[in-house]
């Protein structure tokens, strides 16, 4: 609004904050107020006796106010405006906006337009800054989907579960032959039913804690064309298009974990080898005991309940020695996790490895709590550490001893402890454990302790190795307690 409804005209107009002036239809200042004559750099007097026009800037803000009053008096506008950049004296630049008022009225009581002008250079500077950020943060924009284009992990960036960008090497994961196959989808459709708990609540916990990074994940997906494969990446929250959204970057590790797995077969093969001779020798004691008894039957006049009681007793020994060494054998199609109780899969492990172990004139002492003690995890696959460790210790002990199984336990953790008495290791053999194809011993090749260390972590825990040489070695490992 023109500050121009006051009483008293003169008044409002001097006491305007916006500079005021009365400019005569040829362009000529006929007054000015205190505001106008500070934001032009001139004295009142200096405007209106027409001194200053010979300053270019002046007469070019003068002339152009009579060709905009003109034409808006063409089109009967009675109000008119336009934005103008005013040179200052001072030699620095004013963006000013101009509205002119040509009311007939006006004209015909003042001879003239009444013009206010506004400062807005420091508006103009800001949206300048504002323009030159945005440009920037597109140009940084930009260049962040040029480095995910090149990329050759896959990336997707979803708002609310729902896929805005897609880079080629996730289109080659899932199979997709254009960004439109993929864009617009939720990731419930990519991510295979089987995990859509765990996806859950993953983004439970964002909307909780509102953190910007999601952590890492392990996802079966399944592909356009119905294909699946399992991916591990992490998830990060970023500014996307001026809004937050989730970037997950991940991989295909479908191949890795079958050769994992193929790994681990082997090294069960090779372990299964190893200890027939004392599962054979196992096996023959009682089968001597079996085929006594049975001619002692024949001969017998009566049957003795005795002797079927022995028979029935050696038969369950057999049947249990070739389970378990069937159990570490034998490929693992589908992993079930559940509640194990440690000191029953200890008790099985000597169960079978005991008799190697006296071959070797090696004593395998256990020590466990009196009550059950629980851990989440998959039972063949711990069987496959617990044996390995076992193993390990007692071709360390070339001259026999003892070894001894601890189990400890708290709310928090269960900790398993072997403990032998064989050769030791130097602090540099003990780094480079877990290695492929790093072994201590002649004829290792290393792969038993990496699946062992794989198999721990994947289970949520950790393994310690204490060591002297010529005394022996401990391995504790550390597992969640249920």
């Amino acid at each position: 609004m023109l500050p121009y409804s006051n009483s008293n005209p003169d008044f409002a107009f001097e006491q305007a904050v916006f500079g005021m002036a009365m400019i005569s239809l040829d362009g000529s200042i006929l007054k000015v107020n205190s505001a106008l004559s500070e934001l032009l750099g001139y004295s009142q007097q200096e405007l209106t006796a027409g001194a200053p026009q010979e300053d270019n800037s002046i007469r070019a803000l003068l002339n152009q106010v009579v060709r905009n009053a003109s034409a808006a008096q063409d089109h009967q506008q009675s109000i008119t405006q336009f934005e103008y950049i005013y040179h200052h004296p001072s030699d620095r630049e004013i963006y000013l906006s101009v509205r002119i008022s040509v009311k007939q009225e006006l004209k015909q009581s003042r001879g003239g337009y009444l013009v206010q002008f506004e400062d807005r250079t420091l508006l103009r500077q800001l949206m300048k800054q504002l323009e030159l950020k945005e440009q920037k943060l597109n140009e940084k924009e930009n260049s962040f989907l040029q480095l995910l284009e090149g990329l050759p992990l896959s990336v997707l960036i979803t708002k609310k579960s729902i896929i805005h960008y897609v880079n080629p090497a996730a289109l080659r994961l899932v199979n997709a032959a254009h960004p439109q196959d993929v864009l617009g989808i939720s990731t419930d459709v990519i991510v295979d039913e089987s995990c859509h708990n765990e996806l859950s609540l993953r983004r439970a916990r964002y909307t909780e804690s509102g953190n910007g990074e999601l952590g890492s994940f392990n996802y079966l997906i399944r592909c356009l064309d119905g294909q699946k494969k399992m991916v591990a990446g992490f998830t990060l929250i970023i500014n996307y298009e001026g809004e937050k959204a989730a970037v997950g970057i991940f991989k295909d590790i479908t191949e890795q974990l079958m050769e994992e797995n193929r790994v681990m077969q082997s090294e069960k093969l090779t372990t299964a080898g190893q200890l027939a001779a004392g599962i054979a020798h196992e096996i023959r004691n009682p089968l001597t005991s079996i085929n006594g008894f049975v001619k002692l039957l024949r001969s017998a006049e009566r049957s003795n309940e005795l002797y079927f009681e022995i028979i029935e007793s050696e038969l369950k020994r057999i049947e249990l020695i070739v389970n378990e060494l069937l159990v570490l054998s034998k490929p693992q199609s589908v992993h079930v996790s559940g509640p194990i109780d440690v000191s029953a899969i200890m008790e099985q492990i000597i169960t079978l490895m005991k008799v190697q172990a006296a071959l070797k004139n090696i004593e395998i002492i256990p020590h466990y709590p009196m009550a059950p003690v629980f851990v989440q995890g998959e039972v063949n696959q711990l069987k496959q550490v617990f044996i390995n460790l076992l193993k390990n210790a007692m071709e360390a002990m070339n001259q026999g001893g003892t070894i001894t199984l601890d189990i400890l336990h708290n709310a928090q953790e269960v900790q398993i402890i072997v403990q032998d008495e064989g050769i030791g290791m130097t602090q540099e053999q003990i780094q480079s454990l877990g290695q492929p194809f790093v072994t201590t011993k002649d004829t290792g090749t290393g792969l038993g302790l990496m699946i062992t260390k794989n198999i721990i972590h994947n289970h949520g825990g950790t393994m310690n190795v204490e060591s002297i040489p010529d005394h022996g070695t401990t391995f504790t490992i550390h597992l969640p307690a249920l």
